[in-house]
């Protein structure tokens, strides 16, 4: 999902960049397309949907405030957009038992908590192991 969440970001980051810089913006969205050829993707299949609809069902409005750009605010259509994405890659990373690294924390713990919280909604997979990029780091 993250390949989601990188190319939406890239098409908003293009939708408002001047006319002089929207050619770098399709510079970097092609050498991260270039990037990932050597990448393995994840599917989101129908485990992975059952898990996210859950914790949407959930935790239906984002944690954390909308992000301030410095030339545009984040929308709170945006926002769901970007706490949607959020719960699907938790979700691809609770179904595959994989951590999560991340840089977000104030959106993660939320999730973490509401699956140890209730793990009767979540049967067969948890907890969400997450890993700051922070402590990666240190």
């Amino acid at each position: 999902m993250t390949v989601v969440e990188r190319m939406r970001g890239y098409a908003v980051a293009e939708l408002h960049a001047d006319p002089l810089r929207r050619s770098f913006v399709r510079q970097f969205t092609q050498a991260y397309l270039s990037s990932l050829s050597a990448t393995k993707v994840l599917p989101f299949g129908l485990d992975d949907a059952f898990i996210a609809a859950e914790l949407m069902a959930i935790l239906p409005d984002a944690p954390s405030p909308a992000r301030q750009a410095h030339r545009f605010a984040e929308s709170r259509q945006q926002r769901l957009a970007r706490w949607r994405f959020d719960i699907m890659i938790a979700a691809t990373a609770l179904v595959h038992n994989l951590p999560l690294i991340h840089n977000n924390p104030q959106d993660f713990e939320p999730l973490r908590a509401v699956i140890e919280r209730l793990p009767e909604r979540f049967p067969g997979v948890g907890p969400l192991n997450l890993i700051s990029v922070k402590r990666l780091a240190a």
